[in-house]
């Protein structure tokens, strides 16, 4: 429907050439065998604000043999003082650095906030949003400062260890969670040669405008959770020609046949934010490779599993391998079959039933599926409601933890939703009881 036509305007404000960019390494200490750089960095100025960061690096003894650095692009407050060498985000950062034998960086204060009036997090990206559709400027989507920050991250990473270790670093994994997946999508999609695979965490809202009109059909409304949003009329605004093109600046989906490095998505099965089968309107037309690692009863947030099974990617990226490959297929009969390469598989069906296809308060249950690299198994359409099953097959990580595939969700019936929408209007219409939708 929309011609994606400011693609350059990312590119061109990601290149821009910036003189506030600069840093400081502020101090050096160890931290059970790694050694921890603490780094002060102004990555831009954006709409006259200078923006600013704490950057950690750990680099354990034996990561010189690494030319790939893992990147964590994580939030926090203009306001916090130095981070917090001990909270749980750099132990866990450490841990993965010494076992893979690698960089590990966090860099914080994605975005830089609050800003404008004591906003944060989606209030700011709202606004500038609007900013944006009003026509006061190109730059105002927050997007584009926070892939900045990202992109001066690396830069910083690379001067850095080559100055202080003479450790050349040369390819980076992108991974953050929320906001900060979506950043770490759009820094791929500026084709930095540097970014070889990315891992964004709990951010199931690509071809947006698609997604928008989903969540009408399956709640009759949009998530409380995007309501920074829906107050400034933004899903409707999408419609119109200025709001395409800040679709095509800020939806990954717009870039995704140029996104072929490897892709692992981590998503949580009850996400407030999102309906359950969200990925369904984007992962089928991502290139490969491509995973799938949905966190059953798992909200906005990232579970044990889900931190090994990112471990065990990195790993293998590093060491230029690929993870198990499972593919499958949905039959029109809602028979499910699996198939996966690696023997240690074992495979799973998760289920979870739901009175009004609404999944985010529901519980998830699974049953052990037999078969040996292939499994098979007949999809119930429940009576009343609806239910929704994925295929989960584990395998044994080099991380205590097993690492965890999955299949595309399916949600049963298919063809029926407990609303329809005004698509010109963006808004649901009540279906009268006793039916459903089935656009």
């Amino acid at each position: 429907l929309f011609c994606y036509v400011g693609h350059g305007d990312l590119l061109s404000y990601v290149q821009k050439f910036d003189p506030s960019y600069s840093y400081e390494l502020v101090k050096e200490i160890d931290i059970e065998g790694s050694k921890a750089k603490v780094i002060n960095m102004t990555s831009q100025t954006w709409e006259g604000i200078t923006w600013k960061h704490w950057l950690v690096m750990l680099c354990p003894e034996d990561a010189k043999n690494s030319d790939i650095a893992l990147l964590v692009i994580n939030g926090g407050s203009n306001k916090q003082s130095e981070p917090n060498l001990n909270s749980a985000e750099v132990r866990v950062a450490s841990m993965v650095g010494k076992r893979t034998k690698s960089v590990i960086a966090v860099l914080f204060q994605v975005p830089n906030q609050p800003l404008f009036d004591g906003r944060n997090e989606d209030q700011i990206i709202a606004y500038t949003y609007d900013k944006y559709l009003n026509g006061e400027g190109d730059e105002w989507p927050l997007l584009l400062p926070m892939v900045k920050s990202a992109v001066r991250a690396m830069d910083t990473i690379q001067k850095v260890q080559k100055d202080t270790e003479n450790h050349e670093i040369k390819r980076f994994l992108l991974t953050g969670g929320s906001k900060r997946g979506w950043t770490t999508w759009l820094t791929a999609a500026t084709r930095d040669p540097r970014v070889v695979a990315i891992a964004p965490v709990v951010i199931d809202v690509l071809n947006m405008r698609e997604q928008m009109i989903h969540q009408l059909k399956c709640y009759g409304t949009f998530s409380s959770e995007i309501e920074d949003y829906t107050k400034l009329g933004i899903q409707k605004r999408m419609n119109s020609p200025k709001g395409a093109q800040l679709l095509s600046i800020v939806d990954p989906y717009s870039y995704r046949e140029n996104m072929t490095i490897p892709k692992l998505i981590i998503l949580g099965t009850n996400d407030p934010y999102w309906t359950v089968d969200s990925a369904n309107l984007y992962f089928k037309d991502f290139p490969s490779p491509k995973y799938l690692c949905y966190q059953p009863n798992t909200g906005h947030d990232i579970t044990p599993t889900g931190i090994a099974t990112l471990a065990e990617f990195f790993l293998a990226v590093k060491e230029n391998k690929s993870l198990p490959n499972i593919k499958w297929e949905f039959s029109k009969k809602n028979t499910i079959t699996v198939e996966w390469d690696n023997p240690s598989g074992v495979a799973y069906l998760w289920k979870a039933d739901s009175n009004n296809r609404d999944f985010r308060n529901s519980k998830w249950e699974s049953v052990q599926l037999k078969g040996n690299k292939k499994a098979k198994v007949k999809l119930t359409t429940p009576k009343n409601g609806w239910s929704a099953y994925y295929v989960e097959v584990r395998f044994p990580g080099s991380f205590g933890n097993p690492i965890s595939l999955c299949t595309e969700m399916k949600v049963l019936p298919s063809d029926k939703f407990p609303f329809d929408v005004d698509i010109e209007n963006v808004k649901a219409i009540p279906i009268a009881k006793g039916s459903t939708s089935t656009n």
